[in-house]
């Protein structure tokens, strides 16, 4: 198959007719057909049987598209970075940032960083870690700043902010005395605990750290540290979170914070694309997160 043969084929699978294909390529529906004939005739079999008007995929057809599908996802982001290469002299600085830190420090760098450069904008976008690599390598993100080790050899991350982890619970949950005292896993026996997805960086260092209290057990499993802190704003019950987050108050008094025993380090990295250099207006706003943080 040719590459407009396939992309005709997935118009067609997609849409379930020709004009519907025409209409997603921006082509005739007379085209579509000359090329869907086309595609038969080198297959030398059918791809398409007629019904009331609609095209049906044969089995032959079907079992095609389980192996383009790779495919079509790659031709996809060749589109994608194709146009943003397009718009890229017209384009804002993109930041691409995980929750822990987007509601957390960066809208203080943020405002700062507006302030000092009057003529500069920038363009934010929250993503889990996985989506901010996929957008770095596409062009789509010049920085991106998460809290997981990075490994692709194709991005570069650089540690810029230190971290540790904190235990949150609602406000009277734990004695004054207790509050500059470190929390012990066996403590939190028979407590309500707000866990983290175990896929997530921190999530299985806080795993790590709960062996040596097997009997916790969790009801409650969140993906974001943010909505970790809501919940125990609420009085769901006591959540293991980054220290950013734990004091990301927005003004308000509505959690306790304690230090944990472990001593695992937590870092904020700034990931960038190796081969393309983020502009020079984004190492003031890293200076500016770091800045939020004290």
């Amino acid at each position: 198959m040719r590459l407009r043969h396939i992309e005709v084929f997935s118009a067609i699978i997609s849409t379930g007719s020709a004009a519907g294909a025409a209409k997603l390529l921006h082509i005739s529906q007379p085209a579509i057909s000359k090329v869907l004939k086309h595609a038969e005739q080198s297959l030398g079999f059918r791809l398409f049987l007629r019904d009331r008007g609609k095209l049906v995929p044969t089995p032959e057809a079907l079992r095609l598209r389980e192996e383009l599908g790779p495919f079509e996802d790659h031709l996809r982001r060749i589109r994608r970075l194709s146009a943003t290469l397009a718009h890229r002299g017209e384009r804002p600085l993109a930041v691409a940032v995980t929750p822990a830190i987007a509601y957390t420090v960066l809208p203080q760098a943020v405002a700062a960083w507006l302030e000092a450069f009057p003529d500069a904008s920038c363009e934010l976008a929250v993503a889990h870690t996985r989506e901010i690599e996929q957008a770095l390598l596409l062009g789509e993100a010049e920085l991106g700043l998460t809290m997981r080790p990075i490994s692709h050899p194709n991005l570069v991350a650089m540690p810029i902010l230190d971290c540790s982890l904190c235990a949150i619970a609602p406000p009277g949950w734990w004695s004054e005395e207790s509050l500059t005292r470190p929390l012990e896993p066996n403590e939190l026996v028979n407590t309500q605990l707000i866990s983290i997805d175990a896929d997530d960086h921190l999530g299985a260092l806080i795993a790590s750290w709960m062996v040596h209290a097997p009997a916790v057990v969790s009801r409650v499993s969140v993906q974001t540290y943010p909505l970790a802190y809501a919940l125990v704003e609420n009085r769901v019950g006591v959540a293991l979170v980054d220290s950013l987050t734990a004091r990301s108050t927005g003004g308000r008094q509505n959690v306790q914070t304690r230090p944990v025993t472990s001593d695992q380090s937590l870092h904020v990295y700034a990931v960038t694309e190796r081969s393309r250099p983020p502009p020079k207006v984004s190492e003031r706003l890293l200076q500016f997160l770091r800045e939020a943080t004290r």
